[in-house]
């Protein structure tokens, strides 16, 4: 009779010390004042909590707020090195590794090819490998790892950790979450690349307390991350985000998907390569020689080469005109733009800004921030180790409701 009680003391506990973690995490530093004051919990509740948290290790005092006649209050922030994340960002070709603190701070980084051979086996194997070898380089014992994020393009079950469909590797109802877990004896979350990158800008970026926001990444492919209300919109099995599927023009090149005219095929970096090499199929002018690189295009229209400029310009056209898609569906306050694909500067952003203008509906675009970031693969990796912070913070309310299970 007294176990349900106990269990929803213990649950309460749980909401009041993740309630004052998360307070501190994102506004902190702050005095227990302070945080009793945000936290509407009570002067003991708050003063027994922050005592734990500080002897095990989640928080830290740093000094002691500016004085306002009275006694100068202890700050509290949240302890970055509490433990340790590991972000995995997996490409066709090659997987870059991040370790970071809590803050996502990149202690080390670094990135190898994979394999040709794709089985998940040998990928889950490889990927494993290459976190231990991080791990080790960064002289973190695994003790102190709270998980692994592993970010990949695709459709992405985060809750089961099954890739559903993977195009680089045609890969289908792959649980790879689970392979790379029995190998490293680590939680391993699994997330679509963007969404990681979505959840580290909510944490520590730009869409931080910004309750409605759209990230849209462009380079080798075009995807978007969506955070509606506060919380990650992710859709059944995680097949939102794919914008770069949407048809712009049905009779339009062959997509890579197997589809005609998506967004993907008309702008992103492939697009541009496919449309300047065809015009080099046909004689065009141009400085430029045979089988180009992306980079090769970008220096190309610095140099004032039409064909580069032209090319680049098609695709912001078309960039502009997905935007302004995304912008009368969900209308949010902010639209963060990155991808390796924007360091096109204004050749591709200035065709875009204006296609973006429009095609977006009677004043929906006045009161949106649109923020224009560069992404590396470096950021990549941290957005998937944003992934596991992410987790660490999640209230447990959510966790009592995800393990429940299905009626």
């Amino acid at each position: 009779m007294n176990q349900p009680r106990r269990a929803n003391r213990d649950l309460i506990k749980a909401l009041n010390r993740n309630l004052i973690l998360n307070i501190v995490r994102s506004e902190g530093p702050l005095s227990r004042t302070q945080v009793t004051h945000i936290s509407g919990l009570s002067v003991g509740a708050v003063s027994q909590l922050v005592n734990e948290l500080l002897h095990e290790g989640w928080l830290i005092e740093v000094g002691e707020s500016e004085s306002t006649g009275g006694r100068r209050q202890v700050l509290l922030r949240l302890n970055p090195t509490a433990g340790y994340v590991v972000g995995l960002k997996l490409m066709e070709d090659r997987v870059v590794c991040a370790v970071t603190d809590l803050e996502t701070t990149v202690l080390t980084y670094a990135e190898r090819p994979m394999s040709p051979d794709t089985t998940p086996q040998t990928v889950s194997a490889e990927l494993a490998e290459t976190v231990t070898q991080a791990l080790a380089e960064a002289n973190i014992p695994s003790a102190r790892v709270f998980g692994v994020g592993i970010g990949l393009a695709g459709v992405i079950d985060c809750a089961s950790g099954v890739v559903h469909y993977s195009p680089f590797f045609q890969w289908r109802n792959v649980p790879l979450a689970d392979l790379v877990a029995a190998r490293l004896a680590l939680p391993v979350y699994l997330e679509n690349d963007v969404n990681t990158l979505t959840i580290t800008e909510q944490l520590f970026g730009p869409g931080h307390s910004v309750p409605n926001f759209v990230v849209v990444t462009v380079g080798r492919g075009i995807g978007m991350g969506t955070v509606l209300n506060h919380q990650l919109y992710q859709g059944v099995h995680g097949g939102v985000g794919e914008l770069g599927h949407v048809t712009i023009n049905e009779n339009g090149p062959r997509c890579a998907c197997g589809k005609y005219g998506c967004l993907e095929a008309m702008a992103a970096d492939p697009a541009v390569i496919g449309d300047v090499e065809s015009a080099l199929m046909r004689g065009a002018r141009t400085s430029l020689a045979p089988s180009p690189s992306m980079g090769d295009i970008v220096r190309a229209a610095d140099e004032g080469d039409p064909l580069a400029q032209d090319a680049l310009a098609r695709s912001g056209h078309y960039l502009g005109i997905g935007f302004a898609t995304v912008i009368n569906l969900l209308c949010p306050s902010l639209l963060i733009i990155s991808g390796e694909g924007v360091a096109a500067g204004d050749h591709r952003l200035k065709p875009m800004f204006e296609s973006l203008r429009k095609h977006t509906f009677n004043g929906l675009l006045d009161n949106v921030q649109i923020v224009v970031k560069p992404t590396d693969d470096q950021i990549w990796a941290r957005g998937a180790a944003g992934l596991v912070v992410g987790k660490l913070f999640e209230s447990p309310l959510l966790e009592r409701i995800e393990s429940q299970p299905a009626s």
